[in-house]
This record gives structure tokens, C-alpha cells and sequence, in this order.
């Protein structure tokens, strides 16, 4: 009897698994064919493990809004980024809130920390599938300027398509200087996608070499 419940519960697990992946990739290619596409500021980073892997992790840069809800937030709760896109396409954010959404455009995300009214928040869909043999290490190593990635958005849940660096895909990029990465990384990044920043929107170092 035993065994045919050990067997029972197997293949249960067995079928929970195959409806989970199903169901993943139902909903990737719903994304990819019925999402809205935007861009958010973006560095990205390379997970080694035994495993090899086409993925780069992806960190969103200012993933931070002032709180509008009506209950103070609790780490690892799923809550609603409100964002609106910039006429260039890249999102900026409006605020976090813990009520579904009916008409802004928002990503369900996590809190990671809240304080004074603004929370942190983590993005789940935070890897982009990338031909690693194609992309420059330096893009994901010491690499300080900042990229740009596209991803798609429907209903609060996203994917990323790509990675950019001054428009050109990731794996046909070619890094720039040093001291260009450390220019670009000056720029506020709320002022990140507008046609040309000023002088007012970078922020000066004391040991910037122009």
C-alpha cells in the first residue's frame, strides 16, 4: 500500500511539474506576442554555476517608488508598480500600491524593504536569454556605464526580450572606454531616455576626468 502511494504522490509531482512548465511557456509566448514593449535602465551580471547557462541576470536600475497604498507593505508581498512610459519607451516609476490596477499600466513585483514611505521592490522576470559566446564579459564583469533593456508587459507580468549598450544589441556591442562608462554613469536616472541630457542632470565627482 505503501508503495502504490509513493508511486500515486510521484506521479502527481510528475504532472504538477509538466502543467507548471506548460503553463510558464504559455504565458512567455502570450507575452511575447501580446505584451507592450518598453525599456528600463538596466546592469546586468553572469550567475557561474556547474550548469551552463544562455542567461544573464538582470538588475533593474531605481527599483524604488513612493508607497500609495493603504496597508505598510511586508517583505516578499507581491504589490503593483505603477510605471508610465516616456515618449522614448522607457518607464519610469510612479508608485507601488497593494490595489490591483485598472487602468495604469503596472509589473507585480516583491518588496524587498520598506522605509519613510518608499519601497523597494524586486522584479521576478530578471534574466535575458543572450548568446553568451556573442556578448563582450566585460558587459557583465566590471562593466559601469549603464544598458538599456527592452521587455514586454501584459496584465503585470513581464519578460525581457533583449539588452542594449547605445542601441546596439549586447552580443554585437563593443564596450566603450572607461571613462565613457563612468560619464554615462553620472547621468540621473530619472533623466535616463530624455532626448539630451544637461549639464544640470549629471552628476559631478570630484575625481571625474573630462
Amino acid at each position: 500500500m505503501k508503495g502504490i502511494k509513493k508511486w500515486i504522490f510521484f506521479g502527481l509531482a510528475v504532472i504538477a511539474a509538466v502543467l507548471s512548465q506548460f503553463y510558464i511557456q504559455q504565458r512567455y509566448t502570450t507575452l511575447l506576442q501580446g505584451g507592450a514593449e518598453y525599456q528600463w535602465p538596466v546592469k546586468v551580471s553572469r550567475h557561474l554555476g556547474w550548469v551552463p547557462s544562455d542567461y544573464l541576470d538582470v538588475e533593474f536600475l531605481g527599483s524604488y517608488a513612493t508607497w500609495q497604498g493603504k496597508d505598510i507593505p511586508e517583505e516578499g508581498h507581491e504589490v503593483y508598480v505603477l510605471v508610465t512610459p516616456k515618449p522614448t519607451g522607457i518607464l519610469q516609476v510612479v508608485g507601488a500600491t497593494d490595489v490591483k490596477p485598472t487602468e495604469e499600466e503596472y509589473i507585480r513585483a516583491r518588496v524587498k524593504h520598506f522605509d519613510h514611505g518608499v519601497v523597494e521592490f524586486a522584479i521576478p522576470f530578471n534574466r535575458v536569454k543572450v548568446d553568451l559566446t556573442k556578448v563582450d564579459s566585460k558587459f557583465y564583469t566590471n562593466y559601469k556605464g549603464t544598458l538599456i533593456g527592452t521587455l514586454k508587459i501584459k496584465d503585470g507580468y513581464g519578460v525581457m526580450t533583449g539588452v542594449y549598450a547605445k542601441g546596439v544589441p549586447l552580443e554585437l556591442a563593443v564596450p566603450e572606454s572607461v571613462v565613457d562608462q563612468e560619464k554615462d554613469s553620472r547621468v540621473l536616472l530619472e533623466k535616463i531616455g530624455d532626448t539630451e541630457p544637461k549639464k544640470d542632470d549629471i552628476i559631478e565627482t570630484s575625481n571625474s576626468k573630462e
